[in-house]
């Protein structure tokens, strides 16, 4: 087999994302090569999935998600998870397995628990497909496969981590911040270390870290308090499909609202924002960190293990704002942002703009504020207060 050739890149992309900010530390050549290698890797175990689940001979005639279930005895929750291995074979146009998937880890080392991640679930889709098992009982039983997955120390990972928590110390002069779905705590720790670089880590008066997965939510208390003893920190159980207020967040309560790779679960999403709108002072920020889709309903490889998750993809979905379970584009972020009344909108770094040069995956911010002074009032009815 010929050697893996990544995707091309624009050699105009790295400057204009040092001009916005971000040098080669974070976006580089090899960082490109790196997620372009776990693509790779996902789309031969997509392919070598069909042939495990004995799915080759019913494609050779159209047939609906539903009638392959049916056809192979699969339970009906394994539709989502069926769905999206279909889809993205169907982008590929491929039909056989070819090489070269580990070539990640000797493109960067980094990259294990990603690889580790997406193996532990490869071998857990046809389980999962037979009923013998959930994705939620299996892979959250793997308590270590996710420490080191959610890690600053995971190349593949941290990008996201780092890039929201520069985009959000900038915006953040002070005051209360609220992190939503914190896990195990990477993102509060990039967050910390960001602020603490630019010199305004002393001007946190509190920051809340939720987290409702009681497991995880112990375990960075006790990593955070040890690594940043004199940072403001408490810890409680939000629930975002919940409303907040009744879990005791405050309305107009915090200068920032921010999570990273957690909005995207939100079940019902722009009454999540209006949510995140109401906890934020006038003039605050929503600051949400995630993988951006290129194109709406195109899959990505970092989805892969997410989809034996029914928390990934029971989703409300509508046909014109959220197409897809999981990740969104940047065009579907801003208009649910716009629709919740958040103004001010930005993506960071422009992942609209930068398609141009890299027309895959986008690891970006995108942010919005809450307006210093109300809408009118049909536009308040419209926003949902």
């Amino acid at each position: 087999m010929p050697p893996f050739v990544p995707s091309p890149v624009d050699p105009r992309l790295y400057a204009l994302l040092a001009q916005a900010g971000f040098g080669d530390a974070l976006f580089n050549p090899r960082q490109h090569r790196s997620c372009e290698l776990v693509e790779h890797y996902v789309l031969q175990l997509a392919i070598d999935l069909v042939a495990r689940l004995e799915l080759a001979p019913l494609l050779a005639e159209p047939r609906s998600v539903e009638e392959l279930l049916a056809a192979r005895g699969f339970v009906p929750r394994f539709a989502p998870a069926l769905g999206w291995l279909l889809e993205r074979l169907a982008l590929a146009g491929v039909a056989a397995r070819e090489a070269g998937g580990r070539e990640g880890l000797a493109a960067d080392a980094s990259y294990a628990p990603a690889f580790a991640l997406i193996d532990e679930a490869a071998a857990l889709y046809p389980r999962v497909a037979r009923g013998e098992t959930s994705g939620e009982s299996a892979l959250f039983r793997k308590l270590p496969l996710w420490v080191a997955y959610f890690s600053n120390q995971n190349g593949y990972y941290a990008l996201n981590n780092r890039v929201t928590a520069r985009v959000a110390a900038a915006r953040l002069a002070g005051g209360p911040v609220l992190e939503v779905g914190a896990g195990l705590g990477s993102a509060t720790e990039a967050l910390l270390d960001a602020l603490a670089r630019r010199g305004t880590l002393g001007a946190l008066s509190a920051y809340l870290v939720t987290e409702p997965v009681a497991l995880f939510r112990r375990r960075a208390e006790r990593t955070l308090r040890a690594a940043w003893p004199g940072a403001p920190l408490a810890f409680a159980a939000l629930d975002v499909n919940q409303p907040w207020a009744a879990q005791d967040v405050g309305p107009a309560s915090v200068q920032l609202v921010w999570g990273v790779n957690v909005f995207h679960l939100a079940r019902d999403l722009e009454a999540v924002l209006a949510e995140a709108r109401a906890a934020l002072v006038p003039g605050g920020w929503l600051v949400i960190g995630e993988g951006l889709r290129p194109r709406r309903g195109e899959p990505v490889g970092a989805e892969f293990p997410f989809q034996l998750l029914a928390s990934f993809t029971d989703v409300d979905l509508d046909p014109v704002t959220r197409a897809t379970p999981g990740f969104l584009t940047a065009e579907e972020w801003l208009g649910a942002l716009a629709r919740t009344g958040f103004t001010a909108l930005e993506v960071v770094p422009d992942a609209v703009r930068l398609r141009a040069y890299h027309a895959g995956m986008w690891t970006a911010a995108v942010c919005g504020r809450r307006p210093l002074h109300p809408p009118p009032r049909s536009e308040t009815a419209r926003a949902g207060g």
